[in-house]
């Protein structure tokens, strides 16, 4: 527990504070909710490892010559843009151009020295590399940093506005970059990738704002249940996490603990080294305390909803491997909802402590 103006709280296992409010079942109820993902992440890997018959069976099925994943990241986007709040306070462009700079132009080149390890060690798995290249080449995350700058007492407009501009312009960048990325397993064609993506990601996230703008009972809808329509895109997560994991079962059962345990450590170690560099920049760039810390968090985060979208993307040859490529992915995530949730709380309650004295 900590204590912030005499209040006591509680901290989840991915940091994010709540007050304690003395019922267990509403405790027990708020934690679920805040690691909602982290904890289905985990129930549907063992889940579609030990029984992939499920997925496999889900994964047969169309709607309308649509597979269950591609209607999963339909409603990802769409429920996205639906919950965009306004960028009223978002015009702060040195910090803006700083961010775009950092989430589309540099963090992606880690993804260089990755990939090269495969060329030092042939005994790795380089499927799993590629899977944590294409985690370091998507934009910043779509929901949960945002919910972090919010926790952490940041620029909140500024974060929202960064996460649409980059996920609109990383459309384009992660054509090119992925096909780069797995171009060495089958030839991809980076305009055929380029329209799936935005078939997948940049239309639902454009319908789901322009819903909100026209449609006020919506936007009202969106307001009052955030945290509802939240949970709905991550359960969409976790359908489409289970039915790559079942497809590759096979494949993950027979990697070996050294590959697995090498993707663990570069999952943290790139997410420190992302926070490193954001860290770095905003200071030298001389931020305000908000677009500071907004610029360090979100520079740091990558998008799970969009690795998913660009594998789904992927062509017809690759997608039975496209459970080994997500696992990386998901350590990622976790490792960066883990380091950022802690230092979140702890921007918290250093605001609180400020905001006190004052």
């Amino acid at each position: 527990q900590v204590r912030v103006q005499g209040k006591p709280q509680f901290v989840s296992i991915v940091g994010s504070i709540s007050p304690c409010t003395g019922s267990p079942t509403m405790d027990v109820r708020a934690f679920l909710t805040k690691n909602f993902l982290i904890l289905g992440l985990l129930s549907v890997i063992t889940f579609g490892l030990i029984f992939p018959e499920p997925g496999l069976a889900l994964g047969a099925v169309r709607i309308a010559s649509l597979t269950l994943p591609n209607l999963a990241i339909y409603t990802i986007f769409v429920v996205s843009g639906l919950c965009l709040n306004s960028f009223s306070e978002a015009l702060q462009y040195k910090a803006l151009t700083l961010g775009i700079v950092l989430v589309l132009g540099v963090t992606p080149l880690l993804a260089i020295p990755i990939l090269h390890l495969g060329e030092l060690d042939s005994s790795l798995n380089y499927s799993l590399l590629q899977g944590m290249a294409l985690f370091c080449i998507v934009p910043t995350t779509l929901s949960s940093g945002v919910t972090m700058i919010t926790q952490a007492k940041g620029n909140v407009s500024l974060a929202i506005l960064l996460t649409s501009v980059t996920n609109v312009m990383g459309v384009l960048t992660m054509s090119w970059s992925a096909s780069r990325v797995f171009s060495t397993s089958v030839e991809i064609d980076p305009m055929a990738m380029l329209f799936e993506l935005v078939c997948l990601t940049l239309i639902p996230l454009c319908v789901g704002m322009t819903l909100r703008r026209l449609v006020t009972p919506l936007r009202e809808f969106a307001i009052r249940r955030k945290t509802p329509l939240g949970l709905s895109q991550n359960s969409c997560i976790l359908l489409v996490v289970w039915l790559m994991i079942s497809k590759a079962q096979k494949e993950i059962a027979v990697a070996s603990p050294a590959d697995l345990s090498l993707c663990l450590s570069l999952a943290a170690g790139v997410h420190l080294i992302y926070r490193l560099v954001g860290y770095v920049a905003a200071t030298t760039a001389r931020l305000k305390p908000q677009e500071w810390v907004t610029i360090v968090l979100m520079s740091s985060q990558k998008s799970l909803p969009v690795c998913v979208s660009v594998l789904a993307a992927l062509p017809a040859a690759l997608q039975p491997r496209t459970g080994l490529f997500i696992l990386p992915c998901i350590m990622a995530h976790a490792a960066q909802l883990i380091i950022d949730s802690v230092l979140a709380v702890r921007w918290e309650v250093q605001a609180e402590i400020k905001a006190s004295l004052l």
